[in-house]
């Protein structure tokens, strides 16, 4: 299992604290496994065994037109502009009433919406430092986001998610704090949700 040590530049090659992933090198692998398989060889289609044999007709129950997709934005578009990662029909299906909220801080733009007594945030340029402190005395674990995998950390009652799409020091990433004498085991699926919708919007 892959081990995150925060002090590790300082203790050299002293034995690894048992609690955390090395989040620098989970990232890495996650980045690699973000693919959804696009990459992979296909297997080749079989020939046909007569050239007279008449073109393919389309299936009878093809819909004429395809369903709508979403709006798509680069990474650092998003960063900018965060409330866009979720559009209406992601807050339908979030059951998310009203838009997102924009807000800025030192690890730079943010936008938080409610969800079933939850409050999320999400940023999608977080550095590398901001999220080893925030794994550093959490429970961590590596946990499935739509099609990519994320390292997720909760400690005293929030959840903190982080998901490496190109490199481990541009990372997306959401905080979930759930208001007070709303259940606790809400608060990671929550985080989970919108990082997963917001990761559709990505190209």
């Amino acid at each position: 299992m892959l081990r995150f040590d925060p002090d590790q530049r300082a203790r050299g090659g002293r034995s690894r604290r048992t609690g955390g992933l090395v989040l620098a090198l989970a990232v890495s692998l996650l980045s690699a496994g973000c693919s959804s398989g696009q990459g992979a060889s296909q297997p080749s289609s079989p020939r046909p065994t007569s050239s007279s044999s008449p073109p393919a007709s389309p299936p009878a129950s093809a819909s004429p037109s395809a369903a709508p997709q979403p709006s798509r934005y680069t990474q650092a578009q998003l960063a900018a502009r965060p409330c866009r990662a979720l559009d209406g029909r992601d807050l339908a299906a979030l059951r998310i009433s009203g838009k997102g909220k924009q807000e800025s801080g030192k690890n730079g733009t943010s936008c938080a919406w409610k969800l079933a007594g939850q409050n999320v945030s999400l940023a999608l340029d977080l550095p590398l430092s901001y999220a080893k402190t925030m794994t550093k005395n959490g429970r961590v674990t590596q946990v499935p986001v739509g099609q990519h995998q994320a390292v997720q950390s909760e400690f005293q009652g929030i959840c903190f998610i982080f998901v490496a799409l190109h490199d481990t020091h541009h990372l997306v990433g959401t905080t979930t704090i759930p208001d007070r004498g709303v259940a606790q085991d809400g608060t990671c699926p929550a985080g989970a949700s919108v990082a997963a919708a917001a990761l559709t919007h990505l190209r």
